[in-house]
């Protein structure tokens, strides 16, 4: 019998949604990719709602904790800053934008956008202050910047990093005149 340790679990399901969308998360069909039995899952999940917590768990840690511990490397504000719009700008696009999505229709999931994106703000806001902005200021920026990310993966998720990159600096650049 084929082993599938839980960390597979969370990549395939990761992969279903970037390429299927939300409604492939099924038992079935996660079972199906991974050519085992549901027995297997059930090894690992008590049910449905189990696995989706605990994916929206892994892609918190992976896509967010994971984010700010890299950042954290870094010694200065604006290196930080940089490695952030970096990451951001080359994180992938389509899963955070269904799994948006599927926060609308689904509580567990809610939730963990939910604070996926307090934890988020807060971190940017910080790196923010750490440039000199006040405290006020350096929340506003990183509403204004963490509501343009959202808004290009929403509606420009073809725009090519770069280019997401430049714009992004633009409105930081212009923030910052005032």
């Amino acid at each position: 019998m084929k082993k599938v340790d839980k960390n597979q679990w969370f990549v395939i399901g990761l992969n279903v949604l970037e390429n299927d969308g939300y409604s492939k998360i099924t038992i079935d069909n996660l079972c199906a990719l991974l050519k085992i039995t549901k027995g297997a899952f059930y090894h690992h999940f008590k049910n449905i709602d189990g696995y989706v917590d605990a994916l929206m768990k892994y892609w918190l840690e992976v896509n967010t904790f994971e984010f700010i511990r890299e950042v954290d490397k870094l010694s200065t504000p604006k290196e930080q800053q940089q490695k952030l719009a970096d990451m951001a700008a080359y994180a992938s696009i389509r899963n955070e934008s269904v799994i948006r999505a599927w926060g609308y229709s689904n509580p567990i999931v809610e939730n963990y956008v939910a604070q996926a994106d307090s934890i988020r703000l807060e971190y940017a806001s910080k790196l923010n202050e750490a440039t000199g902005l006040d405290a006020k200021q350096a929340m506003d920026l990183a509403i204004i910047q963490y509501s343009m990310l959202i808004g290009m993966q929403q509606v420009c998720s073809a725009l090519p990093a770069e280019q997401f990159k430049e714009l992004q600096d633009m409105v930081i650049n212009k923030f910052k005149e005032q």
